[in-house]
Order: C-alpha cells, then sequence, then structure tokens
C-alpha cells in the first residue's frame, strides 16, 4: 500500500469516527470527487460504520471484521470499484473503533446556553463464557461474570460513583465517604461507601440478589414507593422482580461467590436456573426437548468441570439424555 493510499484510509478513519479535522474533512472530501471509485469507497465506508453495532468487545475479533467485509461486499455488488483486501482492511479499522466506541461513548445534553454538554461513559461487558476482574478509577475493583456489563462516567466526574450494572459482579469498594458508591441493577440503587458486595441482576431471572460480605449498603427501589432497605454484614436481600416483593435472609457465601473462584454452584435450583447458568458458563446454547420437570432441585458445587461431566453426573439423577454439537446442547426427557 502507498504512502498516499496509508494517508488516505488514516484519514477516512477520522472522518468516520469523528475525530478529522477541518483540513482533513476537506481532503477526504477532494479525494472522493477524484473519481466514481473513490467517492463509492467513501459512501460505502458510511454505511457499513452506521450499521455496527454499538457494542462491540474483543471476543471473536475475526469473526467480526468478515462480517463488516461481507456486509461492504453484498452493498457494493453492482459497483466493483471496492476492492475485497481494501474492505477488509477498512473493517478491522472500523472493528477497533468500534470496540472503542462502546467504551467511550457520549450523550449530548443541552444546557441553559444551548451549548452541547458532552458525558464520556466507559462501557465493559463479557460475552457467555468470559469473567474478568477490572479496576475502577477510584481503586475499586470489580470481578464481572459472564453475559454481564457495567457502565459508569469516565473517571467518576461528579458528586457521586454511580455504576450500571447487567448481569453479575463481585464489588471491593474503595471507601471514599464525600463521594458515595452507587450500583444501578434492575431498578434498584445499592449504595455503600466502602464495603464488599456480590449482585446477581441477570435480566432474564425474576430474582435479583444483593448479597453483603463485609460493611453496609442501603438499597433504594427509585420507580417504587417504598422505604430504604439496610444491609449488614452476612444478609443478603432477594427481590422478585415479577412480584416484587422484598426478602432479606443470610447466605452462606462460598456459594454466592463461588462464581468467582471458578466454581459453578446451585442450591435448590430449579431446571430453568441450571440451564441458564450452564448456557453462561459455557457460551451453549441447550435446547430442551420433553416435558421439563417441575421437581427439579440441584445442589451442588462444579469446580473445573468440563460440560459433558456436568451433564454426564446430572444425568444420573434427573434421567434425561443429552447430545452435544459445538456449541448447542440438546436434553431430552
Amino acid at each position: 500500500m502507498s504512502k498516499k493510499k496509508d494517508n488516505i484510509d488514516d484519514l477516512l478513519v477520522k472522518v468516520l469516527t469523528g475525530t478529522a479535522s477541518v483540513a482533513e474533512s476537506e481532503e477526504v472530501e477532494l479525494w472522493a470527487k477524484e473519481n466514481e471509485k473513490n467517492s463509492n469507497t467513501l459512501d460505502k465506508l458510511k454505511e457499513i460504520w452506521q450499521e455496527k453495532s454499538p457494542a462491540y468487545t474483543q471476543a471473536n475479533s475475526e469473526d467480526k471484521i468478515d462480517n463488516i467485509w461481507d456486509k461492504g461486499i453484498k452493498k457494493n455488488n453492482a459497483s466493483k470499484s471496492v476492492s475485497k483486501p481494501f474492505l477488509k482492511y477498512a473493517a478491522s479499522i472500523l472493528l477497533f473503533f468500534g470496540f472503542l466506541s462502546s467504551i467511550y461513548y457520549f450523550i449530548p445534553v443541552n444546557n441553559d446556553t444551548k451549548e452541547e454538554k458532552l458525558t464520556k461513559y466507559t462501557v465493559r461487558s463479557n460475552p457467555p463464557g468470559q469473567k474478568s476482574k477490572l479496576t475502577l478509577p477510584d481503586g475499586s475493583i470489580v470481578y464481572l461474570n459472564c453475559s454481564s456489563s457495567i457502565k459508569y462516567i469516565v473517571g467518576f466526574e461528579g458528586e457521586e460513583r454511580k455504576v450500571e450494572l447487567i448481569g453479575e459482579a463481585y464489588f471491593e469498594v474503595a471507601s471514599n465517604a464525600e463521594k458515595p458508591f452507587i450500583v444501578e441493577s434492575n431498578r434498584l440503587a445499592t449504595k455503600a461507601l466502602g464495603t464488599i458486595f456480590n449482585i446477581n441482576a441477570y435480566p432474564d431471572c425474576e430474582l435479583t440478589r444483593i448479597s453483603l460480605l463485609e460493611g453496609k449498603v442501603e438499597i433504594q427501589n427509585p420507580s417504587k414507593d417504598i422505604n430504604s432497605i439496610l444491609l449488614t454484614a452476612g444478609k443478603e436481600l432477594q427481590v422478585n422482580t415479577k412480584t416484587n416483593t422484598y426478602t432479606e435472609s443470610t447466605f452462606d457465601p462460598h456459594l454466592v461467590v463461588a462464581w468467582k473462584e471458578g466454581a459453578l454452584a446451585f442450591k435448590n435450583s430449579d431446571f430453568n436456573t441450571v440451564k441458564l447458568n450452564l448456557e453462561r458458563w459455557f457460551g451453549v446454547d441447550i435446547h430442551v426437548k420433553g416435558k421439563k420437570p417441575e421437581d427439579w432441585s440441584v445442589t451442588t458445587v462444579y469446580k473445573g468441570q468440563t460440560l459433558k461431566n456436568i451433564l454426564m453426573d446430572l444425568q444420573y439423577s434427573k434421567k434425561f439424555a443429552y447430545e452435544i454439537n459445538d456449541d448447542q446442547i440438546i436434553i431430552e426427557f
């Protein structure tokens, strides 16, 4: 690739991501007007950029590159002005900036002077089968479970440290009495100054569990007219989001945070709970044939076990047949 072509490629990326200067934008416009091929190339790349997902992760990046590439090729069937090698190069660049946009994106807010105020957010996501450990801007530690994500303002600017959670996470909160730490999940707000707790708040589950290991937390539901609930260490709040009922009880910390230590734990779990956890843990889809058991109850811990070993173990007591086809699992009763 020539030096001029390299320069144009860099300028195209800047234009698409909104980081180009006025002079650089003008240079790209002049390049596009040189001939029909250049004009079509810019149009196709803009279409691809506009269609990309706002929540890219680094997982399976090659597949995502190929997906963007295929879209570009299909859109260009009527015109051969954009080469496959160039589109794949551009797709790689767009994937990279697509990932950055999921970590740093902007929400415009109008103030009294009608000037645009930009708030930067950070988003971290885990696909099924992947867990991660994160350090937040204030030094707090977060262990993020599979199929989970968190979102927070870059640098925790403002009077509070607010984190939005989808899924499950374990928090070790850095103490700062002047700037409370708040986790929003399933319409619940968990407020802590410096403490350790686990929140399980998957949107596909009726039950949200907030388990406090150390310190104190205050839990509120801003959408409901209820008093705040103060939890002390060793206590857990279970909230049924369907019936809007609240239950406070003690809990087994070893079972609640087993996932953080690489173990899959169940306690009196029904079939749907076991199914969902296996799907998240191993990144598979489980299809069921026959009538699902209503009296299913599983209490056990699996650590370092393969999916096949777990299915074999469950099969002995629950009497079902199973078939594994890559990431597609069939369970038949």
